[in-house]
């Protein structure tokens, strides 16, 4: 829901790193790596209850994934490729971390589990319906390598959620029921979509 306003302002005010990335010969491809990797190292500092620390290096990894977009059109080198780098990487990472947290908070280990159905859900459904209204010559609107419809549960919100629970563990329980229902209703969002974009 949130993720293409974001995109709009980091490429409105943030131009900068990106034009500096590109002028240091940086690709979007090797931005989208080190994102991937700094987001995998956030979840092994969470894993280990290392969680203010593993936040911090989780949002910034969360801002470099923002850039290779920019970098790519910088140097008019956007490619297919990258578009499917991105979207592997990021899952990857996204589902490190929520394993992270499984393993950092046992007792909450089966909603954890609930919530990587959700995140399998929630791409699949993406995927499959972006594969799918291509191929029916369907415009889901957008400039990024794989068509994607907004929804309740994108990559922002899912940031926000790693970041409440690492401010308070506490009634992770709620929050945790919430972002499963939210994913849920994102499921359910893309298949009505696409029950009515394809016939």
């Amino acid at each position: 829901m949130i993720d293409e306003p974001f995109r709009q302002w980091l490429a409105r005010s943030w131009s900068a790193p990106a034009l500096a990335l590109h002028r240091a010969g940086i690709t979007a491809n090797q931005v989208t790596v080190v994102a991937a990797v700094l987001g995998l190292t956030a979840a092994a500092l969470v894993a280990v209850q290392l969680t203010w620390l593993g936040i911090a290096l989780w949002l910034a990894s969360r801002l470099l994934d923002g850039f290779d977009g920019m970098v790519a059109r910088l140097g008019a080198s956007a490619s297919l490729f990258g578009g499917y780098l991105d979207i592997t990487l990021d899952m990857l990472a996204y589902s490190a971390m929520a394993i992270a947290y499984a393993v950092a908070m046992p007792a909450d280990a089966v909603l954890w589990m609930l919530v990587l159905l959700g995140y399998v859900l929630a791409i699949t459904t993406t995927l499959a319906l972006s594969s799918l209204a291509e191929k029916a010559d369907r415009q889901l609107g957008g400039n990024r390598s794989i068509q994607f419809t907004r929804a309740l549960a994108e990559g922002g919100e899912t940031t926000a959620v790693y970041v409440v629970i690492a401010l308070a563990p506490s009634v992770s329980r709620y929050v945790l029921v919430v972002w499963i229902t939210l994913l849920a209703v994102t499921a359910i969002q893309r298949t009505v979509l696409a029950r009515r974009l394809l016939r």
